[in-house]
């Protein structure tokens, strides 16, 4: 079976059989638009995926992003098959016919994507949804959504990476979540790093997301083990 059909054949997975509190532990997100000058962003997930992250998402937004959905599409496909090799989930940000088409593991929203709603229609149960919270209220709600595989909370401090950032929620937001409920899986996201991750482990939270803390890395390495719960 060559990796093509192994990734046609990966539905029941993606729903059932993902550890998702596991795989929320590092969660690097990245798009062409992150990628340092001289490499390739096939050639920095597989450094990434060799330090030990433990799931990705590929975002491809803002300044230097792809725009031609079929390079689009190219560039998920090499990085899907990676991130199959090492067995750890493939998340596309947003894109639902993307990911519906290539089938990714699971689709990401944010407040002012396609609506939670409609995004389950369109994915009928083919693909794990994960849904990004800014406030108390809005995680809330997405703790009453029976189709969401994971909740993302932040940006938890100021961010480089995303020009469209909303404004910081703060380490407060994380406690006050887990206080309300941990039914399902939370990732924190938003400024991360090396030096602050211990604090945001402290609350409890499942998993840590990233994107310039890994991608600008030069030993990702030493980054990955810092900002990973063994």
């Amino acid at each position: 079976m060559d990796m093509d059909q192994r990734i046609i054949g990966l539905t029941e997975r993606k729903i059932t059989m993902i550890n998702w509190r596991a795989a929320l532990n590092v969660y690097f997100i990245a798009g062409t638009q992150d990628v340092p000058m001289g490499q390739t962003l096939t050639d920095m997930l597989e450094e990434a995926l060799d330090a030990g992250i433990t799931a990705f998402q590929y975002r491809e937004k803002g300044p230097r992003s792809l725009s031609q959905p079929d390079d689009i599409e190219r560039v998920a496909r090499a990085c899907q098959k990676l991130c199959l090799r090492y067995d750890i989930p493939f998340i596309v940000n947003d894109d639902i016919a993307l990911a519906m088409k290539i089938q990714a593991d699971a689709i990401h929203i944010g407040q002012s994507d396609t609506p939670l709603a409609e995004t389950v229609e369109q994915v009928k149960n083919s693909l794990a949804i994960g849904l990004s919270t800014n406030t108390l209220s809005e995680f809330e709600e997405a703790m009453t959504q029976k189709d969401l595989a994971y909740i993302g909370i932040g940006p938890v401090f100021n961010t480089v990476s995303k020009i469209d950032a909303q404004a910081t929620v703060g380490i407060e937001l994380l406690k006050d979540c887990q206080a309300l409920s941990s039914a399902i899986p939370q990732v924190a996201i938003g400024g991360i790093t090396s030096t602050n991750v211990q604090i945001v482990r402290e609350t409890g939270i499942d998993g840590i997301a990233v994107i310039s803390e890994i991608a600008q890395s030069i030993d990702k390495q030493t980054t990955v083990k810092k900002l990973k719960v063994k």
